[in-house]
């Protein structure tokens, strides 16, 4: 599966979180991307938005895949891609980025 979007960068990291006393390992990998803002009109709630939203979805967490997102980031800029999804073997219901190529037009 495959998804267009406009690139803005990436994150990737691990370590040891001691924030509730007893250490735990973390690692976050994710993919951040734009879309068109949205207004939100319902009941007693109006909110309306302009220009972009910034977006997250989950990365698998690798170097090489980091690596290639930083490539197209310099070399790019903030540009259109696609993202290749597959199942996250951690929970199957969800997506996560396997793979990042610059889109072609």
């Amino acid at each position: 599966m495959s998804l267009k979007v406009v690139l803005l960068g990436a994150t990737l990291g691990n370590g040891i979180s001691t924030k509730s006393g007893t250490p735990k390992p973390y690692s976050i990998a994710s993919i951040d991307y734009i879309v068109p803002a949205s207004s939100y009109h319902a009941g007693d709630h109006n909110i309306d938005k302009c220009g972009f939203d910034k977006k997250s979805v989950n990365m698998q967490h690798s170097t090489d895949l980091f690596n290639k997102v930083q490539k197209l980031s310099v070399q790019h800029g903030v540009c259109e891609v696609d993202l290749t999804l597959s199942p996250d073997p951690e929970n199957p219901a969800r997506n996560i980025v396997t793979d990042i190529a610059l889109a072609k037009d």
